[in-house]
């Protein structure tokens, strides 16, 4: 009789090292997992490009995994936002396909919920991911925007633990080289660009401008706090990107007459260039919206990326389906939408 068993991952301080092996499966089995959902390999990351996320201590996170006979066959997430006001945790249960149905997802996230409860979290979250070419009934998301299947694996599984959706995003993908051309920037303002590490001079900046990422995109109804950003927060992001491998090219619009900035974009480009791109952030400060700088400091950073990492097949990215102005500003660059996330949402 196969024997199950769940344990909590050690993270490696490298990949490198003699104890890393079972986290490198569990990307393995990460991606494998992945790929069942969204139809390919377009989302997988390697070992070194996911491990920086788990070493970041400011977005704290918890590693388990299942295994079936000593193999790693699934995994399962604990994060919760720092702070002492934060009500809710974040839950996230991956099973392999070939051992579905067998009662390990339901182990997962049992162990994992039971650490949310522990911890006097009175709201738990999660996400799901279903393809935008799968049919039947359909939940409509409680913003009036996007909806998901409702029959999907993911679906099934939150529902029948008393969730509700509270959110639906879409994720695009643009095929490159993209044909729409750059804009002119409105008088007053100019670009910036680097590669790498955010210059000295605008740590400040940045750090202003991640915190509005925490709080301006619609976030449904979704429990998330507002994030405190300074300029050592930005330096410990940009040291853990450093060590993933990637290219990570920035654009930022300037207010000329301040001298700071007004919003930014940036790409998580792979080393490898039959690899697709990951659009992260976008932010345009409120103070400074209505000039198209968004659209403008996107199609800039991707002239940017055909300049210095030619022939990438794509770029993917996510926004919430209320965010029309931004979805619009994709539509119009040449993004499709291949998928829909879902939040979900329970309240104890």
């Amino acid at each position: 009789m196969s024997r199950l068993t769940i344990e909590e991952l050690t993270i490696p301080a490298s990949v490198d090292d003699a104890d890393a092996g079972d986290f490198v499966e569990m990307t393995r089995v990460r991606n494998e997992i992945e790929a069942d959902t969204a139809g390919s390999f377009d989302l997988a990351c390697t070992p070194r490009e996911l491990l920086p996320a788990w070493q970041d201590t400011d977005e704290p996170k918890r590693l388990f995994v299942a295994r079936v006979d000593d193999r790693i066959v699934g995994r399962a997430v604990h994060e919760a936002q720092t702070g002492d006001e934060v009500r809710s945790a974040w839950l996230e249960v991956e099973v392999a396909p070939s051992h579905r149905r067998r009662g390990i997802g339901a182990a997962l996230y049992d162990t994992v919920a039971a650490i949310a409860i522990g911890e006097g979290r009175t709201i738990l979250q999660a996400f799901t991911l279903h393809r935008a070419d799968v049919t039947g009934p359909r939940l409509d998301s409680p913003t009036g925007y996007g909806s998901v299947p409702r029959e999907d694996a993911g679906a099934r599984f939150l529902l029948s633990r008393g969730y509700r959706l509270a959110q639906v995003e879409r994720m695009s993908r643009l095929t490159l080289p993209a044909a729409a051309a750059g804009l002119p920037l409105p008088s007053g303002y100019s670009l910036e660009s680097w590669a790498g590490a955010t210059p000295e001079h605008r740590l400040a900046d940045l750090a202003v401008l991640n915190a509005a990422m925490s709080t301006d995109p619609p976030l449904g109804e979704t429990d998330w706090q507002p994030e405190l950003w300074d300029e050592e927060r930005v330096r410990r992001k940009d040291a853990l990107n450093e060590t993933e491998g990637r290219l990570w090219l920035t654009t930022a619009v300037r207010h000329d007459r301040s001298d700071r900035l007004a919003g930014f974009t940036n790409l998580a480009v792979p080393a490898e260039p039959h690899r697709p791109v990951f659009q992260n952030d976008t932010i345009v400060l409120k103070s400074h919206r209505g000039h198209r700088l968004g659209l403008v400091v996107k199609l800039a950073n991707h002239a940017r990326l055909q300049e210095l990492a030619p022939g990438h097949p794509c770029i993917y990215t996510w926004n919430a389906e209320e965010n029309r102005h931004m979805l619009e500003v994709n539509e119009r660059i040449g993004f499709l939408a291949v998928g829909y996330p879902g939040t979900w949402r329970l309240d104890l």
